[in-house]
């Protein structure tokens, strides 16, 4: 799998985003995701993104949500990476509202790099003093650096 530079970049991380729901939040979430330029149809991702989400929450608790898709929206696997301003219902197991988003899209085809990825963070996301920490972060730079710290 790439590092975190190869498929994140700062462009592609936002904090304290004002959001009011779940969709509110995948929306922006994909917004923030094509700001780092591998997105290749904005409308497509949310639409794939929403329609997985309905299958089963990617809620993880701890306030942690992390959507993903494989689909031809994208050119090649990506993150985004967001706090939000406040939480939204995921309809986590923990019940817990999220305020941390990690969306994740790759091409059909990239499975393995897809579940390699997903697992990383979820490593990741466990720590909560990796967590805090991110939730503390001022702005988009803060957050990326924070996640490449973790590299």
């Amino acid at each position: 799998m790439a590092d975190f530079r190869e498929i994140f970049n700062e462009a592609a991380a936002a904090v304290q985003v004002e959001v009011k729901d779940k969709p509110a939040a995948i929306s922006a979430a994909v917004d923030i995701l094509s700001r780092g330029g591998k997105v290749l149809d904005a409308e497509k991702l949310r639409d794939e993104i929403t329609r997985r989400e309905a299958l089963a929450s990617t809620g993880i608790g701890h306030g942690v949500a992390v959507p993903h898709v494989l689909c031809e929206a994208v050119s090649s696997l990506v993150f985004a990476a967001l706090t939000l301003k406040q939480g939204v219902d995921f309809k986590a197991e923990d019940g817990q509202k999220v305020d941390l988003i990690f969306l994740i899209a790759g091409p059909r085809g990239e499975t393995a790099a897809h579940l390699k990825l997903l697992s990383k963070l979820a490593r990741l996301l466990h720590d909560q003093d990796f967590r805090d920490s991110l939730r503390a972060a001022s702005d988009a730079g803060a957050l990326a650096s924070r996640i490449y710290e973790r590299e």
